[in-house]
């Protein structure tokens, strides 16, 4: 490259680069190779080709890259022990006990309305131009519990809203169909939780519902919740959900059967299998819960971070 033309491409590079707000020394350009040779070419009168603008972008450091979403929207002073504790957790309760992941994935709509990614078919499927809320025929909410030690899955497929009776009823259908006779034995459980949601620490019908699931079950329930603004951690999220999106992304919604056919096909090469049931009871909102109708006595918390971590005795 003649040195006179690099310079007077830096120097148009450098014009166009942009900082970020969050980073310091992070940098991007806008403008697409083509766009940078047009406007070189209206400077200076003089063409130069795509293929020599991007080798000395990529000489300046700058390469073709997407957001990547790093930055929380807040901090929590006890994150990193909090961490610790839940890691601790883990370690002990998965000698002798089992550990649930649990979490809800992210909301969907039925009908025929577009859905990100892509699948094989034999032509392009057609959907609704617009993805107005009246078009919809009815809401998806895949409620997920994760057994770490079984690397097995189970989905309840709801349709009215999230809520703690919800989750608790997951958590019980679970229980009495499939956790009582692989851990016959088990008497205590450990569930790791978002630290918002239905399942939010500061929910007092959160802890109501598993004193209830605990006098059922004859289950000790320690719950550890993941510190604020650190949900994407709970296993859940990257060792099942990951998996679910990709074998729900492309394909239209027509029905509840419809989903629930494609979330049981989910599977990895290192043994995932997932059960999925149906769960169409329609839940009440708004269900108000005071601190004097926990029995107290019942509940113990941890000493370093009470409001996170807790038990609920059977």
């Amino acid at each position: 490259m003649i040195p006179q033309i690099k310079e007077l491409l830096t120097a148009l590079i450098e014009s166009h680069k942009a900082g970020s707000p969050t980073e310091i020394g992070v940098y991007w350009v806008s403008l697409k190779p083509y766009s940078i040779v047009k406007l070189f070419e209206d400077q200076h009168h003089f063409k130069v080709s795509n293929g020599l603008v991007k080798r000395l972008l990529k000489e300046l450091g700058y390469g073709y890259r997407k957001q990547t979403k790093q930055v929380a929207l807040g901090s929590y002073a006890n994150r990193d022990k909090q961490f610790q504790i839940i890691c601790t957790l883990v370690l002990l309760m998965s000698l002798g006990s089992l550990v649930l992941s649990i979490d809800c994935k992210k909301k969907e709509r039925l009908g025929n309305l577009y859905r990100d990614g892509k699948c094989f078919c034999t032509k392009a499927i057609k959907v609704f131009d617009h993805d107005y809320e009246y078009l919809s025929e009815g809401k998806v909410i895949p409620q997920g519990i994760f057994d770490l030690q079984a690397n097995k899955g189970y989905i309840s497929i709801g349709g009215t809203i999230e809520t703690a009776d919800f989750i608790v009823d997951n958590l019980l259908w679970w229980w009495s169909e499939y956790g009582i006779h692989q851990y016959p034995d088990a008497k205590n459980i450990l569930i790791l939780c978002d630290a918002g949601g239905a399942n939010s620490y500061r929910h007092h019908i959160f802890k109501h519902r598993l004193m209830g699931f605990a006098s059922q079950t004859g289950l000790s329930v320690i719950v550890s919740h993941y510190p604020p603004y650190c949900s994407k951690w709970n296993p859940i999220e990257h060792r099942l959900f990951s998996q679910l999106h990709k074998a729900m992304e492309g394909v239209v919604f027509t029905d509840y059967q419809t989903v629930q056919k494609l979330i049981e096909q989910t599977s990895t090469k290192t043994g995932l299998c997932v059960v999925v049931r149906l769960n169409l009871k329609d839940y009440q909102k708004g269900i108000k819960i005071q601190i004097a109708d926990l029995t107290e006595n019942r509940i113990s918390h941890h000493p370093d971070i009470p409001e996170l971590n807790y038990r609920i005795y059977a």
